[in-house]
């Protein structure tokens, strides 16, 4: 059963943006996949706000 349905997990606690991307990657299968550390969180929270931004510009600039 996926962690997400367990009735452990859910209990209005908040989670780590590591363990949301973890969640997201594993199709709610485990939120540890990708460690306990904040930073790889963060990184593909960053990574993913850039790739927006670098399309929108794209997008404005060659109009």
């Amino acid at each position: 059963m996926p962690t997400v349905f367990a009735s452990d997990f859910n209990k209005f606690r908040q989670i780590t943006a590591t363990q949301a991307w973890s969640l997201f990657f594993t199709a709610s299968n485990t939120e540890k996949v990708l460690g306990e550390g904040r930073s790889v969180g963060r990184y593909l929270t960053i990574a993913l706000f850039a790739a927006i931004i670098a399309g929108i510009l794209e997008v404005v600039l060659t109009a």
